[in-house]
């Protein structure tokens, strides 16, 4: 008979503490969060600081593996590639430097299962619905079900539950669809092993950090978005206590915060026009010596030969008018070997840029340095410091002190936190367990 708890991790991307602990000011209602979480659980009010950069693959994988981006390897959301032979790869898979709670929790005696969950790919789970795309059509459903655990499970469930939305559909009817698969691989899959061996599940929500991006953080349409989040985290809260009979634990948590864009700046026009990334008259890349490739308020830049004094000369002049120009957008700059050791982000990196407030990074390298048409609404990825940056974390269930409000917190410290709840612990991890 099995004693140990069952362990439900839901991400819900982009949700700051704001959003249930200034509720009214805002005009939002999550009567869930507050119900299952705030009046029975411990949360942090205060919010959680997230990882270098505040990225969604980069936050979602330090969560799952309990390991800073240097560690862990995926340092932002697409593969470096500026003449784009990978055309727009991002970084699906999971990280083969740092073991993860999906294997962990499998290697323990546990049910694994996902749905959705960013940076996945190839995960060792029982039942392992990656996020992976090609084109966004259906023919991302056979992609998908290529890279599934088991082979097949995506054909099996959308003979019930329609056609699975793949990584390209972050609209709230993509959300819902993702719920549906969750639920169903709780009732088809995990239910009937239930008495021999409890579960470990993740689910991700994409759709109000989506929205956000397109109306913006307070838009209208994205807290409708994120009400509706807050009923389908209602519904499956309600299924995994069902099924378990109360024996489990329910954690949500965000990958980091979000806010409203002023302005884009775009550090590769400035190289450009001084002939150390190379265009056709349409904007089209011939040759580049140095790039910066933007993550949100965060810009990595790499040269391509390390080794030439000259070009690194120059780019490091430019990062420093940069830096010296109030209207520049940008607040830092900080070597690679910094970058690593200091803020544990972008080890590839030769230099590093982190924005202001509201000045978000782009690849452009034709037209103006500073636009204020800005291409999203709302981004993140700027610096983990800042208050609007902070994730959320609330978590309850068996053996969960109700009412709690935890001081400290860091986005490396869920998976430890869960993985002890779990009774096991990540030999890789470079978290903590946060609870008694």
């Amino acid at each position: 008979m099995n004693c140990k708890p069952s362990v439900l991790l839901i991400s819900i991307d982009a949700l700051k503490p704001e959003f249930v602990f200034d509720s009214e000011r805002i005009g939002v209602n999550l009567p869930n969060l507050k119900k299952y979480f705030v009046e029975n659980g411990t949360y942090a009010s205060k919010g959680v600081k997230s990882v270098f950069p505040t990225f969604t693959y980069t936050c979602h994988h330090s969560m799952i593996t309990g390991t800073y981006p240097a560690t862990h390897g995926i340092h932002t959301n697409t593969i470096f590639d500026p003449t784009g032979k990978h055309k727009d790869a991002w970084y699906w898979y999971v990280s083969e430097d740092a073991k993860n709670l999906w294997e962990c929790a499998k290697e323990n005696g546990y049910i694994s299962s996902s749905v959705g969950f960013p940076a996945s790919v190839g995960a060792n789970s029982d039942y392992h619905i990656p996020e992976i795309w090609r084109d966004g059509t259906h023919l991302d459903s056979k992609l998908i079900d290529a890279v599934s655990r088991p082979q097949g499970i995506v054909r099996e469930m959308e003979k019930e539950i329609g056609q699975f939305a793949g990584g390209t559909d972050l609209t709230i009817e993509g959300d819902t669809i993702r719920q549906k698969a969750a639920l169903w691989i709780l009732d088809n899959k995990i239910k009937k092993h239930l008495e021999e061996k409890p579960f470990f599940m993740s689910c991700y929500y994409a759709s109000y950090d989506e929205t956000a991006h397109i109306k913006g953080v307070y838009s209208k349409e994205a807290i409708s978005d994120l009400e509706r989040i807050d009923a389908l985290v209602g519904e499956l809260v309600e299924k995994a206590h069902e099924i378990t009979n109360n024996n489990v634990v329910v954690c949500v948590v965000s990958d980091h915060g979000t806010i409203d864009n002023k302005y884009d700046i775009k550090p590769n026009i400035i190289f450009a026009e001084n002939k150390l990334i190379e265009v056709d008259k349409n904007g089209k890349l011939l040759d580049w010596s140095v790039w910066c490739q933007r993550s949100g308020g965060t810009g990595q830049i790499r040269l391509k030969d390390k080794d030439n004094k000259e070009v690194r000369t120059k780019v490091k002049g430019i990062l420093n008018e940069l830096l010296n120009d109030e209207n520049s957008g940008i607040s830092e700059v900080i070597t690679g070997e910094e970058a690593k050791e200091i803020r544990r982000g972008f080890p590839d990196a030769d230099y590093v840029i982190i924005s202001k407030a509201g000045y978000e990074v782009r690849e452009d390298t034709v037209g103006e340095y500073l636009d204020s048409n800005t291409k999203q609404k709302a981004q993140h990825g700027y610096c983990e410091n800042l208050q609007d940056m902070r994730a959320s974390f609330y978590i309850e269930g068996v053996n969960i002190e109700k009412n709690k409000d935890i001081e400290e917190l860091r986005l490396v410290d869920v998976a430890p936190t869960l993985a002890k709840i779990m009774g096991f612990e990540i030999p890789t991890a470079e978290g903590k367990n946060i609870l008694n």
